[in-house]
């Protein structure tokens, strides 16, 4: 198995950790939010949703990794959003215990009857950014799983700050196509463009609509 610098360096640091007792390695740890879009008929999809951060995004973290679970609804810029937290201890045993424990918080997130009648993607995504700067974090990924169309709720609005994604790299993963894009593929592509060019003029480190799911855990470890 090839295991990257930077992932072999983390490990070293995290065994270091456990001898000397010092905790200050916030640039070899990875931070990650998976956004969970529950409106209209997006919300079919938390099952295949769960899935795939348990196949792919989970098994990656290492020890001082991170994980939160957000939702996407009517109003998603609120901490109630925020469905479980996952921070990896640096001690194996306690990590592995973590990650069970998390498993059924996901469990439960696909298993619960909810939605909601707009989509709020920027609110989440305005949501994750804050809580990934407080990580401190040296890699910082979001995932946002949605189809991309974004319906505000009358009153609400939006407005990303200049540097919002600085030192992310932000992912639209299992982007479902509507009835309109498959009657006309240039509204699909329009509104992947105009989503890449608005996280990127918000200092975005990286965009990406196109990963396949087989390949998140493959991304994770490129990005460390």
């Amino acid at each position: 198995m090839i295991i990257s610098k930077k992932i072999y360096t983390a490990m070293l640091i995290a065994l270091a950790t456990l001898i000397t007792g010092c905790s200050d390695n916030k640039e070899y740890e990875t931070a990650v939010c998976a956004l969970a879009d529950i409106s209209g008929t997006y919300a079919k999809e938390k099952k295949s949703m769960v899935k795939i951060i348990q196949a792919g995004v989970v098994p990656k973290l290492v020890p001082g990794d991170s994980l939160a679970l957000i939702t996407i609804d009517s109003n998603s810029y609120n901490d109630e959003n925020i469905k479980g937290k996952l921070k990896l201890d640096y001690r194996p045993s306690q990590a592995n215990q973590q990650r069970l424990k998390f498993a059924k918080v996901l469990d439960e997130f696909a298993d619960k009857k909810d939605g909601a009648k707009y989509t709020d993607i920027s609110g989440a995504m305005m949501l994750c950014s804050g809580h990934l700067k407080s990580t401190g974090a040296g890699t910082q990924i979001m995932f946002i799983f949605s189809d991309m169309k974004e319906e505000l709720k009358p009153g609400i609005v939006r407005s990303f700050n200049k540097d919002e994604f600085t030192n992310m790299d932000i992912v639209a993963m299992n982007v479902i196509k509507l009835n309109a894009d498959s009657a006309n593929p240039q509204v699909f592509r329009s509104r992947m463009k105009k989503w890449k060019t608005r996280v990127l003029k918000h200092s975005a480190k990286s965009w990406n609509g196109t990963l396949d799911p087989s390949e998140i855990g493959t991304y994770i470890d490129s990005k460390r």
